[in-house]
């Protein structure tokens, strides 16, 4: 009794250690294939395999067979099913890989781009937006009882991509990076159906980074999934990249269907796709959402513009990255004004005044903000018809 009353009062230290020691076994021997089988040993925990039907308000992971990740090792999905006929669709974040010099430079690595497989990043992407972010079953939850599709990231093309890339690793050897984001995110749409059903009352499209330009992006596509919804909101969270050749990227390197890329021909991803599905669904909700002067997005757009990636983005990138969430806004609303935007600040790095990287997986999406109204409560008043938009103001301001 004695050992079980310690385990309780002490499970997160545990958990914790369960997962340093995992980490350095893996780094001792063979890294991905021992953290793999860690990670289920500890946070993995939290996402049984399902196995028949799926209870009530319950995180399960369902692995699909013919899917795989960037380095061709094994891809799954989560699914959580909730007591109201609602559905979230849900897409994770991890980077990104345009060529071959961003494909030879995985996170494994400090200067990485995009993640490569299903271990610590996805997982851990995943017990966040179970436990603190969006998918939670915290009480300040407004979508705690909605049902939930997960899509997992670990192929480096914003969930669009349906081929493989060819390119030559760091030490000579030529590899292949599956591009195969859109056909994970097909086959686990199809799969969690079984479970939830396709006929909800409202569908939010959602995601971070990555993610949210997966939301965009694929907004539309999933729409064919519920064919008598008739409500949806569509809400991006901290995706803003600026880059000519996102048509090229789309079309040659991602292998993206046409009918995902053909809407991409200015160099914002995000809000070509925003575009394309609003002129399809003129009722649907959209929202957009950023901090400031985002440290990850500031980095990115630092390697886009001046071809490398500054790890300590500094004043110059976070001035950059205002400027061009500036223009954002102002294109949102004249090209969708009813849509509904909302700039945050939570400072990430004192030089330069870079802020915070994402919201919707931290506990930052429920805290009531200087702006206006915590960003669950704007995200839910949206989906419900009352679309508003909040520290827009910021844009102005000197940092």
């Amino acid at each position: 009794m004695k050992n079980k009353e310690f385990i309780k009062q002490n499970k997160t230290k545990i958990t914790i250690l369960g997962i340093v020691l995992v980490l350095t076994i893996g780094v001792v021997l063979n890294f991905n294939k021992i953290l793999d089988v860690g990670i289920k040993l500890t946070i993995g925990r939290e996402f049984p395999q399902l196995q028949g039907e799926p209870k009530r308000d319950k995180w399960y992971a369902i692995d699909i067979d013919e899917a795989v990740s960037a380095d061709g090792s094994r891809w799954q999905g989560y699914i959580k099913k909730g007591s109201e006929n609602k559905v979230m669709v849900l897409f994770f974040g991890g980077g990104l890989s345009v060529d071959e010099y961003t494909a030879a430079r995985t996170l494994e690595r400090k200067d990485g781009f995009y993640n490569a497989n299903i271990t610590t990043s996805t997982y851990i992407m995943a017990r966040y937006m179970a436990k603190y972010g969006i998918g939670s079953s915290s009480d300040n939850n407004p979508f705690k009882d909605w049902s939930i599709i997960a899509i997992p990231y670990s192929n480096g093309d914003f969930h669009s991509g349906q081929g493989e890339f060819e390119y030559t690793a760091l030490d000579g050897s030529k590899q292949i990076l599956y591009h195969h984001g859109y056909t994970n995110y097909r086959l686990m749409m199809s799969e969690a159906l079984k479970y939830i059903g396709n006929n909800p009352e409202q569908v939010l499209i959602t995601g971070a980074s990555a993610g949210g330009f997966g939301a965009s992006i694929l907004a539309d596509d999933v729409t064919t999934f519920f064919p008598e919804t008739k409500d949806f909101t569509v809400y991006v969270d901290s995706s803003l990249l600026l880059y000519d050749k996102w048509n090229y990227v789309m079309t040659d390197v991602w292998k993206s269907p046409v009918a995902l890329s053909n809407p991409v021909q200015s160099n914002n991803i995000t809000l070509d796709s925003l575009i394309n599905f609003k002129n399809k669904h003129e009722d649907a909700h959209i929202l957009f959402g950023s901090s400031i002067r985002d440290y990850n997005l500031s980095m990115m757009q630092t390697y886009f513009d001046c071809g490398t990636l500054d790890m300590h983005p500094g004043q110059e990138a976070g001035d950059r990255y205002q400027k061009i969430l500036e223009t954002m806004i102002k294109d949102m609303q004249r090209e969708i004004p009813d849509s509904g935007i909302y700039v945050w600040d939570n400072i990430a790095q004192k030089d330069g005044h870079l802020s915070i990287h994402t919201a919707q997986g931290t506990k930052i999406f429920y805290e009531k903000r200087d702006e206006g109204p915590a960003l669950a409560e704007w995200v839910y008043d949206a989906v419900n018809g009352n679309v508003k938009s909040y520290g827009l103001d910021l844009v102005n301001k000197k940092y």
